[in-house]
């Protein structure tokens, strides 16, 4: 987009914004249903090319989002939306902008006041729990958001966890209790089963066989249930046993880069995620600058994306062997023509990026939690067959 098109583009968006601001109704249906559209709109398609242009909508629409929720909740202190408007503050502190090793920009937060925001939101969450006037619907997303916050935020953090799984395992039960059979709570039950595998391991064995009782049923959700059961005890089970299975999978996307014995020895890092994805490609890029000559060996599971609107599966292989050519990444990569989840889930992930590192043994690494700068030296500084 030619800058002074741009401009134009931006300052229709502030003049919007301000217009906006100035028309806010004082009614808090018609100011709530108002605030769910701003948080739910899309960047519009004239702006999709234009980076500078996209980052400055998506502040845009924060900053608005947050000014005027803030203020409904000043002017409603008792009104039973307070705590759907809450709801929608859910991504909060400040942002930079950073440009990735490829020229492209992202707006990241900046940890400090991320943090800050983090404590005052779930702590609010925690108070729309307790207050008789909050909507199924509202309590039914605070109880999905501590659940998940609280469970991530234990994961390698062996002094925190005990407390987390208490709580978490506490607004478990309610949520069970109050939304019975919710599709949503697969997403749960991945997350403290996650937590229990890092901090308890034996809880989290007896609470898996709990899941499999509770879950009988030739029904969709008890299936689904079954299957997070099985991937988690595979993992479990891949911390004592070798991987042949998966193996005999990576074998099939690539019959020489997927055979385990060029691997014989070496400390490995399976991950599953797209080439397209920057944040997690320069992971990759850091992981393998720091510890290759170490001896870390990366592979690389790319995966078809089947969501809706997608080209098909040959023309999503031939682009990625294109951006594959163009990068020449030093670690090999494999093509999965099945959809993302059909192999991690086999494994207890329930998304993408992934990954799975495995010692010399061939086996999973059993800390799974533990950030890489602890795991990666330590497994490389161990000698063949010394586990």
């Amino acid at each position: 987009m030619p800058k002074l098109a741009r401009l134009l583009v931006l300052g229709t968006l502030l003049l919007s914004a301000a217009a906006l601001r100035a028309a806010a109704p004082t009614d808090p249906e018609t100011e709530y249903r108002a605030l769910f559209a701003l948080a739910r709109a899309q960047l519009p398609a004239g702006l999709q090319a234009d980076e500078e242009a996209k980052i400055a909508w998506f502040q845009r629409r924060k900053t608005e989002l947050h000014t005027r929720g803030a203020a409904f909740r000043a002017q409603h202190p008792a009104h039973p939306l307070r705590w759907d408007v809450l709801l929608l503050l859910r991504y909060g502190g400040e942002e930079r902008v950073r440009i990735s090793r490829r020229g492209f920009r992202q707006l990241l937060p900046v940890p400090e006041s991320l943090a800050d925001w983090n404590r005052f939101y779930f702590a609010e969450l925690e108070a729309l729990l307790a207050a008789p006037d909050a909507g199924a619907a509202a309590r039914e997303e605070a109880l999905r958001q501590l659940i998940d916050h609280t469970a991530r935020s234990a994961l390698g953090n062996p002094a925190a966890a005990p407390a987390a799984i208490s709580r978490v395992g506490a607004w478990l039960g309610t949520y069970e209790t109050e939304f019975p059979r919710s599709g949503r709570i697969l997403l749960l039950y991945h997350a403290y089963t996650d937590l229990l595998d890092a901090a308890a391991p034996e809880q989290c064995i007896r609470y898996l066989a709990d899941l499999e009782r509770r879950y009988p049923r030739d029904e969709s959700l008890d299936r689904e249930v079954r299957k997070l059961v099985a991937g988690h005890r595979r993992v479990m089970e891949a911390q004592a046993l070798p991987l042949d299975g998966l193996w005999q999978q990576l074998r099939s996307f690539d019959p020489v880069r997927g055979d385990p014995s060029r691997y014989r020895n070496q400390v490995v890092l399976v991950a599953f995620g797209p080439v397209t994805y920057e944040t997690f490609m320069d992971s990759l890029e850091d992981l393998h600058a720091q510890y290759a000559s170490q001896g870390l060996v990366i592979l690389q599971v790319v995966s078809f994306n089947q969501a809706v609107g997608l080209p098909p599966e040959p023309e999503q292989r031939l682009h990625l062997e294109r951006v594959v050519a163009a990068r020449k990444w030093p670690w090999p990569i494999l093509w999965n023509p099945a959809g993302h989840m059909t192999l991690v889930a086999q494994w207890g992930f329930n998304t993408v990026p992934a990954r799975m590192l495995l010692g010399r043994d061939g086996r999973l690494v059993p800390d799974r939690h533990s950030p890489y700068s602890v795991l990666i030296p330590r497994e490389l500084a161990r000698a063949p067959d010394s586990r």
